[in-house]
């Protein structure tokens, strides 16, 4: 048995978008070997269906409030679209981000990750992980 990943998805206060989704702020945990929740590693607001759909595309486990998974770069995706998603508030560019992420390197994508997890562990704060996300977006151009 390996390392599982969870994201937890919570009741969050909705954002003005130009077209109405259901708004979820989501948790990223490791689950360690001995089924111990590892502390947060993120938090980010996320709007389904589509973000739902982008995990069950990535072989997430989704349940109604719940997405596990045992993949790695997988957990990883899903960590790094979840956070530059809750920047974007055009529906339009969610697809491209999605292209974005879905083709990136293992190491691009885990360099992402961890800015996101440093970032969120030192400052404790998703105010400084959009700053971070609308930096991915000038790099990846999109």
């Amino acid at each position: 048995m390996g390392m599982k990943y969870l994201i937890k998805l919570k009741y969050i206060k909705p954002a003005q978008l130009a077209v109405n989704r259901e708004q979820k702020l989501a948790e990223f945990y490791p689950i360690f070997e001995d089924g111990t929740l590892g502390r947060v590693e993120a938090k980010a607001r996320v709007f389904l269906p589509e973000y739902s759909d982008f995990a069950k595309g990535l072989g997430f486990e989704v349940k109604k409030r719940r997405m596990i998974t045992e993949d790695d770069y997988a957990y990883l995706r899903a960590m790094v679209y979840g956070v530059v998603m809750g920047v974007l508030r055009n529906p339009g560019d969610w697809r491209r981000l999605e292209e974005r992420v879905l083709e990136m390197e293992p190491i691009e994508l885990r360099y992402w990750a961890s800015k996101f997890r440093n970032a969120y562990w030192k400052y404790k704060n998703m105010r400084k992980l959009m700053f971070l996300a609308r930096r991915f977006m000038e790099v990846e151009m999109i």
